[in-house]
Parts: structure tokens; sequence; C-alpha cells
């Protein structure tokens, strides 16, 4: 399966959401979350994930507005292999399921 490039930030949004609420709901109020997607990180640390068509991006801003500590910064891909690895890989095993 080949994902489209709109396809993957989108899932790189999504997952983005989804460990914020994670981290939200087990009561973690220092965070610093680190993203291979630069043009992610730019939408949200701008203030232009707020309007975004993306539910996905407009959740993420709402979340952030709460009274916590976040710190989101790019991290290249290169730098982060194992975390790459490990997003494929469990890509692949959902769709043998």
């Amino acid at each position: 399966m080949v994902l489209g490039k709109d396809e993957v930030f989108r899932i790189k949004a999504r997952s983005m959401l989804e460990g914020l609420r994670l981290l939200w709901d087990k009561g973690y109020r220092q965070v610093e979350l680190e993203c291979d997607n630069a043009i992610l990180v730019k939408i949200i640390l701008v203030g232009e994930a707020f309007d975004s068509h993306l539910m996905e991006l407009r959740a993420i801003h709402k979340l952030i507005q709460r009274n916590w500590g976040i710190r989101i910064r790019h991290i290249p891909r290169a730098h982060n292999a194992i975390a790459d690895f490990m997003a494929k890989y469990a890509l692949q095993v959902s769709q043998v399921s």
C-alpha cells in the first residue's frame, strides 16, 4: 500500500493528537513533543491549526491551549529512525489483522 503525502500528513497529525490526548488524560502537565514533520510543527507553532480544514489540527490547537506546559519541536527523521520504524511496522501489522 502506497500512501500519498496528504495521507502521511494526516496520519502524523492524528498520531500527535492521540498522543496529546493520552498524555492529558494520564495527568501529564509538562510535555516535550518531537515530530519529524516540519510542516506539521510549523502549522501548530504559528497558530495556523485553529482554522484548518483538518479536524486533527483544530483538535491539536484546542489541546495545546489547555493549562499545561508543552514544547513542540521538529526533529529530523534521521534522528527519529526507531520511532519511524515502529510506526511503519504498526501500519503493516494493522493491515494484516
